[in-house]
């Protein structure tokens, strides 16, 4: 009702102007003042003036009523609020309330289903294909028998590691997921690491590939990661992450699926393409899969498998052991200077263990000089009070001094331009057999004037490399 009052106002009052104006719409387009000068012109008579000032006052005096209900409503709040004294909080004292926070959750001591804690659980296939029917993610998922021998591999035979992955997957998962979403890739994507690293960053393969994501050098150059003695980014789980993922999605545009893509990932392209031409050109991973190398034919399998396992976890009593670590979310500062992770541990709040832990690339335990800064890892509740002590870790001052001390500094030579008008300038192209010192006797001059014309330190000269010479108009070239 407050709306209808408001716009028949708002209504009369705009008719109302426009007709009073019909002398200064000039401005306007010839349409539109012809729209206006059509409308009749509105009489303001006492009674008009009268309903005008009537429905003003109810519009008002609505108003008031429902700021004095507002004002009732939260009197005790406000007047709470404003009493409110907010302590000053010490770096120590955030992290720790931060820390309470985020410590893990303890190993859960029963199961919804009240299977006992040895209990290995194993369904009929039945069962299982009713449960994949109702995962709900764009990777076309598949149960046969293949993809049964793998359940049983993990929920059965390998049921303690499964449990340790289970747990293991709070500390990279939210940040994979993170990518995934990012990118518009499928979320079940993050199990991959599970079949290719059960979640251990150190994980190495015979075939030199490394970290969660097991990427090989050449391919992790390719997709821009640092790979050298002090970084190597594949063991990093956020740089690799990236990498990695941007790697799928090439192979999924290439192969045009997912399970074709997850398995040229294991085998590589070149392996793929060659399986792809003894299937008759079919890209359909199980009509593809007798023609991969015999890792790859499992590859796909094993996810499918892990996947699953992921969504329905508590119905095979799995029941996830999580590290022992006294943090789950982790953030990274940067670093703008090379230095060592014991000094870092020795002058903060901030273990070697868990420096270490968190900072796997850093093969050395050396942060590297990046100009743009090297991203380290810290647990999250231990920023607030590493951003404190940073000063004691970082001077600037004295790291210039330090800089300063052990540069070594050449001064900028200048080339010299002998001065007045009895000089032709010549350009020499260095032959093979010149030496400084027979040019030189060849244009009558000495070394050091060519060494000073050209701004050379040295008496070094490489063929095809061109000299600026000042020959004396007197002497006649040869």
């Amino acid at each position: 009702m407050i709306r209808n009052k408001y716009s028949l106002i708002f209504l009369t009052t705009g008719l109302f102007f426009l007709t009073s104006c019909h002398r200064s719409i000039s401005f306007l387009p010839t349409e539109v003042q012809q729209l206006i000068l059509a409308l009749p012109t509105i009489e303001e008579t006492e009674v008009d003036r009268q309903k005008l000032q009537l429905m003003k006052r109810d519009w008002n005096g609505q108003l008031a009523f429902q700021k004095d209900q507002f004002s009732t409503l939260l009197g005790p709040t406000t007047s709470a609020i404003s009493n409110i004294v907010v302590p000053n909080f010490t770096a120590e004292e955030l992290d720790s309330a931060v820390n309470r926070l985020l410590v893990f959750p303890p190993l859960a001591s029963s199961n919804p289903y009240g299977f006992a804690e040895n209990d290995l659980v194993d369904y009929p296939d039945s069962v299982y294909r009713q449960r994949f029917r109702q995962i709900s993610t764009d990777i076309p998922l598949v149960f046969n028998n293949q993809v049964r021998t793998f359940i049983e591999v993990y929920a059965i035979r390998k049921h303690d590691l499964t449990q340790r992955m289970l747990g293991r997957s709070v500390l990279y998962y939210p940040y994979i997921e993170q990518i995934l979403t990012e990118q518009n890739i499928p979320d079940a994507l993050k199990h991959l690491v599970m079949v290719e690293s059960a979640l251990e960053i150190e994980a190495a393969s015979s075939k030199a590939a490394v970290g969660l994501w097991q990427i090989r050098p050449i391919t992790g150059r390719s997709l821009g990661l640092t790979i050298n003695r002090t970084v190597d980014q594949r063991l990093d789980p956020y740089a690799s992450t990236r990498a990695a993922i941007r790697y799928l999605k090439k192979l999924r545009n290439m192969y045009g699926n997912w399970p074709m893509a997850i398995a040229a990932y294991n085998c590589g392209p070149g392996n793929m393409h060659k399986a792809i031409v003894r299937a008759g050109g079919s890209k359909n991973f199980w009509r593809v899969q007798r023609f991969l190398p015999r890792e790859t034919r499992s590859y796909v399998p094993a996810f499918m498998a892990l996947v699953y396992l992921n969504e329905f976890q508590h119905e095979h009593n799995l029941r996830p052991v999580y590290p022992e670590l006294s943090f789950q979310a982790v953030d990274t500062v940067q670093i703008y200077q090379e230095i060592m992770l014991e000094e870092i541990a020795k002058y903060t709040a901030v273990n070697l263990e868990e420096l270490q832990f968190l900072n796997p690339a850093l093969v050395r335990n050396k942060v590297p000089f990046w100009k743009e800064g090297y991203p380290l890892a810290l647990p999250l509740n231990k920023i607030a009070q590493f951003e404190r002590d940073r000063s004691y870790l970082f001077t600037p001052h004295d790291y210039a001094n330090q800089i300063a001390k052990a540069a070594r500094i050449t001064k900028q030579r200048r080339a010299v331009v002998p001065k007045g008008a009895n000089y032709t300038k010549l350009i020499y192209r260095v032959r093979s057999g010149n030496t400084m010192v027979n040019i030189a006797r060849r244009y009558g001059c000495s070394v050091k004037n060519i060494r000073d014309w050209n701004a050379k330190s040295d008496h070094i000269i490489r063929v095809g490399e061109e000299l600026t010479l000042y020959i004396a108009k007197s002497r006649t070239s040869p």
